[in-house]
This record gives structure tokens, C-alpha cells and sequence, in this order.
């Protein structure tokens, strides 16, 4: 069941992801064909992209913990025993869920100080870019969690799956 949950979970970042990519995209374009082709600057496009761009990379995140995609050392993996390498792999993996909790709490409080403000341009309120980072760290807790109960193989290929190497 909680397989489902995850895969259905990640389907729906993904999904918001890539809107949110496409979204910075279209915005930012059109901001430049109004400025330097029309010469006449739009007033929302730099908070719209700002908005977006903020809920793309932390939604992306919280897509690479449940992929186990996060940038690491092969080297030290490498040199380390099968045993020595599941422990690592653990480590990492808490480390990533208090990183998580840690995002969930401060981005909290962050945007809790931001309630009543507003964007300039646009007057959204301020406090649904910051609720980004909350948002993310429950996503970062969860996929952790999921991780954490999965046994720790140090075989398993932790990175994301890829094409087999050239023989």
C-alpha cells in the first residue's frame, strides 16, 4: 500500500515539476518578447518565474530522496566493505530525513513570518512561495521514511536506475 502511496505521490511532484519548469519558461520568454521586441516591460513576470522557480527546485528535491539521486562519493562507497556500505547508506539516509525536519520546522516558522505580505506586482501573498519549503521537507521526511523501512542492501544500486555501461 505504501508503495502505491509513493509511486502515486512522486507521479504528482513529477507532474507539478515539470508545470512548474514550464511555467519559468513561458514566463520568463515572454517577459523578454515584451521587453525587447514590444519595449514594453511586463510588471509580473520576474515574481511569477521567482514563485514558480521556488516550488520547481523543492519540489525536484524531495523527487531526487525518493530516487536516491542526491549527489555523492562513490569513491568512499567504493572502498568500503558490503557491510561498511549499507551502515553509510543508512547514515545518509538519516541524515537526509533530519535535513527534511529541519526544512519542515524553520520553513514553517519562515512562513508564518510572511502571512499579510504581498508581491508587489502580482499581490499574492508571499506566504505561498515560502509554504515551498515546508511542503518539501514533509515530501523529504516521507521518502525517507519509505527508505529507511526498505532493508539495507549495500548490492542495491542506490542511484537512479540508468542504461547498462557499454560491454
Amino acid at each position: 500500500m505504501l508503495d502505491t502511496v509513493q509511486r502515486r505521490l512522486a507521479s504528482a511532484v513529477t507532474a507539478l515539476t515539470v508545470l512548474g519548469g514550464t511555467v519559468i519558461v513561458t514566463v520568463l520568454v515572454l517577459g523578454v518578447f515584451y521587453r525587447y521586441v514590444l519595449h514594453n516591460a511586463l510588471s509580473w513576470t520576474d515574481e511569477v518565474a521567482m514563485l514558480s522557480f521556488s516550488w520547481t527546485v523543492l519540489l525536484a528535491a524531495a523527487l531526487l530522496v525518493q530516487e536516491s539521486g542526491h549527489v555523492r562519493v562513490e569513491l568512499i562507497e567504493s572502498a568500503l566493505p558490503e557491510r561498511g556500505l549499507a551502515i553509510l547508506r543508512r547514515l545518509i539516509q538519516l541524515l537526509v530525513l533530519a535535513t527534511g525536519a529541519y526544512m519542515v520546522w524553520t520553513g514553517w516558522d519562515f512562513m508564518m513570518m510572511t502571512v499579510g505580505q504581498t508581491a508587489p506586482a502580482t499581490r499574492y501573498p508571499i506566504w505561498v512561495r515560502n509554504l515551498a519549503l515546508p511542503v518539501s521537507g514533509v515530501l523529504i521526511v516521507f521518502f525517507s521514511l519509505l527508505q529507511l523501512s526498505r532493508p539495507a542492501l549495500a548490492d542495491d544500486d542506490a542511484g537512479p536506475k540508468g542504461p547498462p555501461p557499454p560491454s
